[in-house]
């Protein structure tokens, strides 16, 4: 069963385009405001990991505590599956709305334990339960988050426009990596490594939760998707959205995860765990690790964007294959250059060059997973094969990288898990049928 998209023809064209204009800003910004609270939140984790490591997990051996504090930042991706498959189905049974909400809520809850959490020192082995705590609440409603507001996004953008919508999504994540890397060298100028250990990580955690009452105030008061409205309506036969993905749409939900395992492995080592790399493994100043971050999340959201036009005029399919192809034939060299170059300028480059490769591939993504799958298990199809996906290869990948690192003895052992997420992300869109000019199911 087909319905429409978005808005049709005739509603597009009785609508003025200044008045079009607004309803876009303000689709995206409610879709988009909990991703970037999220991904501000995980941003800020990395660059103040090994700070969270002192003040909770104590211990003789630094590289021991540093792994305990990845390990806590990837076990809050073990309730992301669980998230996806009970909020996505919510969101698949009474509306993208009403789960955008419950998201949020829980989302700020977890922040919440990690900001204020007591250290070590002050209550013992608790304060690290308390660490998880907030990791897992984060998890469920992240995992919830990303089918719910990627549905909502795509379903309202007309059919030449949804791959510029869908982009939207990884542009907050970029913008949020942007504004956590300038708060995270804001904080590291503005105070000393002793202030920073007692209180200047809790900072940004602080400022995460200033953007929920925003959230849920924005969410409340929006329109329901018009493709969740009429496909709820035309749906006689009430099935259980988790059941039929897995049964009936499995291979859509295969490909979905075959897709985010480029896109989370990519972003996770060529971003997120380059700070810490540079640091340990390469010797170059953590401030400087930042100064290059901050230029990886442009570079990352000016190809996203580019991605995203360049999909709904060429199709999701070119855009994404170019990535992988990419990725697989640079990745190995500017490690190697900056192995023997590790100097800022270096850094950079090796940052920008990787980070817009990949933004061809996730400018394309949103758009076109959501197309794989029926608005009757939208979200919760989308949600199941990127979760599990974002578990496995992302949520440990910082402790996988600096396991590699150690086991080997080989500064570029990272590199190697990087290729392995394009290869895998190339094979799996070449096999897949590009619906970009086909309406929403």
């Amino acid at each position: 069963m087909e319905v429409s998209v978005g808005r049709d023809s005739a509603t597009d064209a009785a609508v003025p385009e200044r008045s079009r204009k607004r309803i876009d800003v303000r689709i995206i910004a409610v879709s988009t405001v909990g991703n970037a609270l999220e991904w501000f939140d995980f941003t800020v984790f990395t660059f103040f990991a090994a700070n969270i490591a002192r003040q909770f997990f104590p211990s003789d051996n630094p590289t021991a505590a540093l792994l305990a504090a990845w390990t806590t930042f990837g076990v809050g991706f073990l309730t992301r599956p669980l998230g996806g498959i009970v909020l996505g189905a919510y969101a698949d049974k009474h509306g993208r709305k009403a789960a955008l909400l419950v998201t949020i809520s829980v989302m700020a809850l977890g922040v919440a334990f990690i900001a204020f959490a007591p250290t070590y020192a002050q209550i013992g082995m608790a304060a690290p339960m308390l660490m998880l705590v907030g990791r897992f609440l984060q998890g469920f409603s992240a995992g919830g988050e990303v089918g719910s507001a990627t549905a909502f996004l795509v379903e309202h953008a007309p059919v030449e426009r949804r791959g510029v919508y869908g982009s939207f999504q990884m542009i907050a994540q970029a913008c949020s990596m942007l504004l956590g890397a300038i708060v995270s060298v804001g904080i590291t100028q503005a105070l000393t490594p002793e202030q920073i250990d007692a209180f200047g990580w809790r900072i940004p955690f602080v400022i995460g939760l200033l953007i929920v009452p925003v959230g849920l105030y924005v969410r409340s008061r929006l329109d329901e998707s018009p493709v969740f409205k009429d496909a709820h309506h035309k749906q006689t036969e009430k099935r259980s959205p988790f059941l039929e993905s897995i049964t009936v749409h499995w291979r859509q939900v295969v490909a979905g995860f075959g897709l985010t395992v480029y896109g989370t492995i990519g972003t996770y080592i060529f971003y997120y765990y380059m700070p810490s790399y540079a640091t340990k493994s390469l010797g170059i100043p953590f401030k400087s690790s930042v100064i290059a971050s901050l230029c990886a999340a442009v570079a990352y959201i000016v190809g996203t964007f580019a991605s995203g036009r360049i999909s709904d005029v060429i199709g999701r399919k070119k855009p994404m294959t170019a990535s992988a192809m990419i990725s697989l034939i640079i990745a190995y060299p500017l490690f190697l250059a900056v192995s023997h170059v590790p100097t800022l300028p270096m850094l950079i480059f090796v940052q920008c060059c990787l980070m817009l490769s990949l933004g061809l591939f996730q400018g394309s993504y949103c758009a076109f997973v959501c197309e794989l799958f029926p608005s009757r298990v939208r979200a919760t199809s989308m949600a199941i094969g990127y979760n599990f996906a974002v578990m496995i290869f992302g949520g440990f990948a910082g402790a996988i990288a600096t396991l590699l690192i150690g086991w080997t003895g080989d500064k570029l052992a990272v590199v190697y898990y990087g290729l392995f997420g394009a290869a895998v992300g190339l094979v799996t869109i070449l096999l897949l049928k590009d619906r970009s000019r086909q309406p929403l199911l």
